[in-house]
């Protein structure tokens, strides 16, 4: 390795390079039994690192585990998101397919709380030029302990209709869709959108093998819209509803989204998680019907 230094927080312009600044390439957040970073950079995707063993483990792996870490039982990133929503990513629908969130004037991440029982990470932007307007967005994600599982909260400053998020194809590229089960499914407590698939995680297929992932995405019906899928992903649109300025500051603490007290905020949220089945020892299922009923039980229990 060459220089870390631990940050808590960086805002800069898009034209930093802060993708390749940072070790791993944007915020990351962990429990026993996942981790999930965010690329920092117009993608702003999420991308899984699954446990094999539970145990806390990116301050010694740095996301990119060495050969000795892997022998003793160290996880590692099982997926390939390219330039895909991953799962649960904040995008946006053009109207024919998704798209990441650019141009704005400004991007940063910050981790906003971190206790032994939970943690809260933070990606926002100003000034993203979106729908005719100038619009500021900040999407927080919270990870308990114990659990595999995020909790997603959105707030913009002016509504957007196009916002979405979902699930990827896997693999999402080589056009062999058809061997990756993608569903979306209407529950009574909102939509849930489940992916199941076999890929290498990154482009070394020769010291890689293959990683067979579940992934999982559920909107409560208060915040779900209308279904939309392209190439390569399965998404659900956003329903946004307006909060008062005040209980948006107390959401997202002082260096969240700026506005005078009572200004109406646009305010939804979602839950994500994933499962590595060949990477893990005790996975949460070893195939696509099993993780759907997996991910329909998760989905039971969430509001």
């Amino acid at each position: 390795m060459r220089h870390c230094y631990p940050i808590r927080e960086w805002t800069d312009s898009p034209d930093v390079d802060t993708y390749h600044q940072l070790h791993h390439h944007g915020v990351a957040v962990e429990s026993e039994l996942m981790a999930y970073r965010i690329y920092f950079d117009r993608k702003q995707t999420i991308d899984p690192y699954c446990k094999r063993t539970p145990q806390l483990e990116l301050a010694q792996s740095y996301w990119y585990p060495n050969d000795s870490l892997l022998q003793a039982g160290y996880g590692d990133d099982i997926l390939r998101v390219s330039g895909t929503v991953g799962v649960g990513s904040v995008k946006y629908w053009n109207g024919e397919k998704m798209v990441h969130i650019e141009p704005v004037a400004e991007r940063s991440q910050r981790i906003v709380r971190q206790t032994r029982k939970e943690a809260v990470i933070e990606v926002a932007v100003k000034g993203w030029q979106v729908e005719g307007k100038s619009v500021d967005m900040t999407v927080q994600y919270t990870m308990r302990a114990g659990h595999r599982d995020m909790r997603c909260d959105v707030y913009l400053s002016k509504p957007v209709e196009g916002l979405c998020t979902g699930v990827q194809t896997i693999p999402a590229k080589g056009g062999n869709n058809h061997q990756s089960p993608i569903t979306n499914h209407q529950l009574q407590n909102g939509v849930l959108l489940s992916s199941w698939g076999t890929d290498w995680p990154v482009n070394d297929s020769t010291k890689y093998a293959k990683e067979t992932v579940g992934l999982g995405v559920f909107i409560p019906a208060a915040c779900a819209g209308r279904l939309v899928q392209d190439k390569q992903n399965n998404l659900c649109l956003l329903s946004f509803s307006p909060q008062d300025g005040l209980s948006v500051k107390r959401s997202i603490s002082d260096n969240g989204l700026s506005g005078e007290a009572g200004l109406k905020m646009c305010c939804a949220h979602f839950y994500l998680t994933c499962c590595g089945a060949t990477k893990e020892n005790h996975p949460a299922a070893t195939s696509a019907e099993e993780w759907l009923s997996y991910l329909r039980l998760w989905a039971k229990e969430l509001r």
